[in-house]
């Protein structure tokens, strides 16, 4: 199984000058995006704040890479409904390791979300 950790870019920014409703706005938007996009099989799971997990069952990495790159285009080509705002989102991925458990992929996911930050946002790492 292959699991991306997704973190909207600016999110607090977003927060902080168009306050919270258009932040929790934003949220749905980026849900309703994903939900469209995501195979029946998929599992979309908020983690807490603007970040998001995202099971793909019997998925390569490379699978997932194009997945998660694929969602980041359909996300960029939708401004939040009302307004004129368009939302990006830095993602880490991984396949799960024989033996490893569910918290620990997150946690390695959750490692290359930190370096999709850090290499400019709006991008995918694997980890």
């Amino acid at each position: 199984m292959a699991l991306a950790l997704i973190d909207l870019d600016d999110f607090k920014r977003l927060n902080d000058t168009l306050g919270h409703q258009v932040g929790d706005e934003a949220l749905v938007h980026l849900v309703r995006v994903m939900r469209s996009a995501l195979r029946p099989s998929d599992i979309l799971c908020r983690f807490g704040g603007e970040e998001f997990v995202v099971l793909l069952p019997e998925t390569a990495l490379s699978q997932a890479i194009n997945a998660i790159a694929r969602f980041q285009r359909q996300l960029a080509a939708q401004a939040i409904p009302g307004q004129e705002i368009v939302l990006t989102f830095s993602a880490g991925v991984v396949v799960q390791q024989s033996g490893e458990s569910l918290e620990q992929s997150i946690l390695r996911a959750d490692v290359a979300t930190y370096a999709a930050k850090r290499a400019g946002k709006n991008c995918v790492v694997t980890g």
